[in-house]
């Protein structure tokens, strides 16, 4: 799609909005979403029960990488998984810079090189530009190599590694990607990587491990989630609880209101059908 610029308009950057518009019809996705490994957040290793953390945490003091990296998957959606762009495109759609003398390549470059250490992408020139090529999302493999990008099955019966979830275009458009904070964000990428219909929200230790971030930070997230409705109140159920007197308890499941209720297993799509 070509947007048309007034007179006035020609001679100065675009707006973040503008550009990260442009990104996203330049990806030409027509479901509008991106899909992400649930290995981004929490990887599970075969042969072992006990889920680690994912890359993501890495990146939850630096909100502008986070969105980098999730521009570049949505833009990346060729064969060979690489995207050219400039520097500015790359600053202003991610909040990096907005300064067009020159200097917002440097601070791009930062941001790609720890990208870089975290095996999520690798970068090669492409004339006076850099080509970004997106990696596997759990950031596994040699240093400097990790694993080469494929597809996502989805095949929630294989490999744990292959199953994904998705965040959609109105991430960016309804503008969450600016006021949404890194303890909601990551908790809203985490309960989008579940899956469910429905969510029991956990603050403790263990929980907020498998995740490795602190329980305040899960805690923060959870409250500006259901602050700005995003998380609603979908049923209360009782469970069996040795801890209580009468041996269960009553407990409440929470919900993802849109546009971030479109991540639910198979399971639970079969069972909501049949009721």
């Amino acid at each position: 799609m070509t947007t048309q610029l007034s007179v006035l308009q020609r001679d100065k950057a675009v707006s973040r909005d503008d550009t990260i518009r442009m990104l996203l019809d330049q990806s030409k996705r027509r479901g509008r979403a991106v899909p992400i490994r649930r290995a981004f957040v929490q990887v599970s290793t075969p042969g072992s029960t006990t889920p680690r953390p994912g890359p993501m945490r890495h990146l939850l003091r630096s909100p502008e990488r986070l969105e980098l990296l999730l521009l570049v998957h949505c833009v990346t959606t060729r064969a060979d998984w690489g995207t050219t762009q400039r520097s500015e495109t790359w600053a202003r759609a991610a909040g990096i810079s907005f300064r067009t003398d020159g200097t917002a390549s440097a601070a791009v470059s930062r941001h790609l090189a720890q990208l870089k250490k975290l095996n999520l992408i690798r970068t090669a020139p492409d004339g006076r530009m850099t080509r970004i090529t997106k990696l596997h999302e759990s950031g596994l493999g040699l240093p400097g190599l990790g694993i080469p990008y494929t597809l996502p099955s989805g095949d929630e019966k294989g490999s744990a590694r292959d199953i994904y979830f998705k965040v959609p275009f109105e991430y960016w458009e309804q503008g969450y990607h600016r006021s949404l904070s890194m303890p909601a964000k990551a908790m809203l990428l985490i309960f989008m990587s579940m899956r469910r219909r429905s969510v029991v929200l956990r603050q403790d230790k263990e929980f907020a491990s498998w995740y490795g971030i602190s329980p305040s930070t899960v805690g923060r997230g959870i409250k500006e989630l259901q602050d700005k409705g995003l998380l609603y109140p979908y049923l209360s159920e009782q469970y069996l609880d040795g801890r209580s007197v009468l041996g269960q308890s009553t407990r409440v499941r929470w919900a993802f209101a849109a546009p971030f209720d479109l991540n639910i297993n198979i399971n639970d799509r079969e069972a909501t059908d049949a009721v």
